[in-house]
């Protein structure tokens, strides 16, 4: 599949804003339930595949991410995270496994809860995240399309004026020396690309933690940087393979 330079850019930025709000708002009511896969159900983009990444569906980390080097020995900070609402889109042919890069940006809606030392610290937090990702090659029109997916980039951080960090920062991917990779498959739904596609996608990236506590908050005067790998998952692995037999098997009647 060759597309190149297609983009999307950002929604207006009051619809932007109240997607935002709402996956924060998710976060805030039910974590234990935000934080569980569901399953992800896109459109055609016409072509018999789908554009990634999977618009409206959300990434949810299966590990918190923690932050541990830098804290008092015995406490840590857990990160849970959900990336969705996914804008700035843009495609282009190649990429380390050879089929195309996407680039795009998406807000990252963190929950962050302390213990140890940090007992009853918890806060949530978002900020944007840059990504680059690398998949490999697909054939459109099949109604199973399974390819290697590499996370090759990954960078954000919390804008300045914060209260309790003077640096929170993210980073991944193997563009930056932390292989992050992982697998996608798209089965068709319905029976044919019209009814769209159930996505199954992960990355298990190796992350890096940078931190420095701003003066006056719970943190002053601690700084460190924590490297740990996670996997984070968008749509239920396995729950449609019965339905691509069954589409497999009417094709081969009608063939």
């Amino acid at each position: 599949m060759t597309r190149i330079m297609k983009s999307y850019r950002s929604p207006p930025a009051g619809a932007q804003a109240a997607l935002v709000l709402a996956a924060a708002a998710l976060l805030l009511v039910s974590p234990a339930a935000a934080l569980t896969p569901t399953e992800c159900i896109v459109p055609d983009n016409g072509s018999g595949t789908i554009d990634y990444p999977p618009n409206p569906c959300a990434y949810v980390t299966l590990q918190p991410m923690m932050i541990i080097d830098g804290l008092p020995p015995g406490t840590t900070i857990a990160i849970e995270s959900i990336i969705d609402s996914f804008f700035d889109i843009t495609y282009q042919a190649g990429g380390t496994l050879g089929g195309e890069i996407e680039q795009f940006h998406a807000p990252i809606h963190m929950e962050m809860t302390g213990s140890g030392m940090l007992a009853g610290y918890f806060r949530p937090a978002f900020f944007d995240i840059f990504y680059e990702c690398h998949a490999g090659p697909r054939l459109p029109g099949e109604p199973v399309q399974s390819f290697p997916h590499d996370l090759y980039l990954m960078q954000g951080q919390l804008p300045p004026g914060d209260p309790d960090f003077d640096l929170l920062r993210i980073t991944a991917g193997g563009g930056f020396g932390m292989p992050s990779p992982g697998h996608t498959t798209l089965t068709m739904v319905g029976g044919g690309g019209g009814g769209g596609w159930a996505v199954d996608s992960f990355f298990d990236i190796t992350y890096r933690i940078d931190f420095v506590g701003s003066p006056g908050g719970p943190l002053a005067g601690m700084s460190g940087s924590t490297t740990a790998t996670i996997r984070i998952q968008c749509g239920l692995p396995g729950t449609v393979a019965n339905e691509a037999a069954t589409w497999g098997a009417v094709k081969a009647i009608y063939r």
